[in-house]
């Protein structure tokens, strides 16, 4: 009733206020005849709408869409272009072609042996990797390692051992990994000569010259399920002591002629929890000999600073054939992260004949199966250190990382056990053990 009324009201004097205003007088205009008018006109000056020009307007507007439709697609394409070679320019400037990087290490190890002394050892060490990407798909690697033992000045490949003599590995050049890596559709490829470590290096930790193929499968936890295929030739001390073995049965050293075919994978099945599986097989070239090692483990996050590995494994060869270790770690130090830090405690069981390549993981040795052979002999005249040979390590490690500054990371690590020895006629233990440890200090540096 209001809005009637205000309506009522408004109309008259919004036309007596505006003929007010105007100065003028309201002009009585009759509608109808006007509109008569009106349309009269546009009919006489337009042409009637028929079912051809509508027609026509439809093909019209069709046509002016497909040009817009044409015009925004080359105007995406240029656009898609232009991200490209911006992203080339970007990947360019933050991947170069060619990169240089690597670390040193300045270490301090000290051995202690039961009944005889142990060894004092002081070296540096420099690690340079060498990387080319070729394209977008492959890239072209190379590692290369030098060692100066600071206590005799002598370098890590003027040794008098090696492969198949006491006293540890000798290199005939100084390149540790030259590979090519890319992918083939979604597999990811290796070839040439590099490192192949099985999970937590519990098996195999050497090089391997031959090829790699690896797939992942994507999984709910955001991680990927990873399966690794090896395969190539590498070095071995897995028929030392073999009760199969009758070539060189006492060679602890090892040799470089061996086949290995190796299956790795690494399965996420939770948040923070991954199943790992390693598959291997050693096949000697000379007469077909064979072993084969399969190990099962897993690593989780108990919660955001702990973390828990564990893992087990067993070979085919008759003695000393299993072996298991789990590891517990506080925090993680992280070459970035100023002040970041670790702390850990492993406890260990090895068995020689459960390891692929090493006899022994993390630089455990016993005095005729390191690079310490001959400092022992001199530094224990009268007794001899083939009476201690062991095929046992029963033991613990204790360590703690630190980053002090920036790109460098302090480690210190203390391991001691037992070594159980053992006779490699027979394969077997003996049922004596000796005392051992294994005083390690290291400071590196990133670059």
């Amino acid at each position: 009733m209001k809005k009637n009324l205000l309506a009522c009201g408004l109309v008259p004097a919004l036309a007596w206020g505006t003929c007010g205003t105007a100065g003028a007088q309201p002009i009585a205009v009759d509608t109808p005849a006007v509109l008569e008018q009106e349309a009269g006109s546009a009919n006489g000056s337009a042409a009637p709408v028929t079912q051809e020009s509508l027609q026509e307007m439809r093909s019209q507007l069709q046509a002016q869409l497909q040009q817009a439709k044409e015009l925004q697609d080359r105007l995406n394409a240029q656009l898609g272009s232009l991200e490209k070679r911006m992203k080339k320019v970007e990947k360019k400037t933050n991947e170069p072609k060619v990169d240089i990087h690597g670390y040193g290490r300045l270490r301090w190890d000290k051995q202690h042996f039961e009944d005889f002394k142990g060894t004092d050892m002081k070296s540096v060490w420099l690690n340079l990797f060498v990387n080319h990407r070729i394209n977008d798909r492959w890239s072209f690697h190379s590692e290369h390692e030098f060692e100066n033992n600071l206590s005799t000045n002598h370098g890590a490949y003027e040794g008098d051992g090696g492969y198949d003599a006491p006293g540890g590995k000798k290199y005939s050049r100084p390149v540790l990994q030259l590979y090519a890596e890319g992918r083939v559709g979604e597999v990811n490829v290796k070839l040439g000569r590099y490192y192949l470590q099985s999970p937590y290096k519990f098996t195999f930790d050497e090089k391997i010259d031959g090829w790699q193929a690896s797939y992942g499968i994507p999984t709910k936890w955001g991680r990927k399920a990873n399966f690794t295929l090896n395969s190539g030739n590498t070095y071995s001390k897995t028929l030392y002591g073999d009760t199969e073995n009758k070539r060189d049965v006492w060679g602890e050293g090892g040799s470089t002629n061996f086949r290995v075919l190796s299956l790795i994978s690494e399965i996420p099945v939770a948040k923070n929890t991954n199943i790992t599986s390693h598959y291997g097989r050693m096949t000697r070239r000379d007469d077909n000999l064979r072993r084969k090692t399969f190990s099962l483990g897993f690593d989780t996050k108990l919660n955001r600073d702990l973390k828990l590995w564990a893992a087990m494994a067993k070979s085919d060869s008759e003695t000393l054939n299993k072996s298991h270790f789990i590891q517990l770690q506080y925090k993680e130090a992280k070459p970035d992260v100023p002040g970041s830090f670790d702390i850990y405690v492993k406890k260990y069981l090895q068995r020689g004949h459960t390891g692929m390549t090493n006899w022994f993981n993390d630089d455990i040795i016993d005095p005729t199966n390191g690079d310490y052979n001959r400092e022992l002999s001199d530094k224990n005249p009268g007794k001899s250190v083939w009476d201690h040979r062991a095929g046992e390590f029963n033991g613990i490690r204790i360590g703690v990382d630190f980053v002090p500054v920036r790109n460098t990371k302090l480690l210190v690590n203390y391991t001691f056990g037992k070594l159980g020895l053992f006779d490699p006629g027979t394969g077997r233990l003996t049922g004596k053990r000796d005392d051992y440890s294994f005083f390690r200090t290291q400071w590196e540096v990133y670059f």
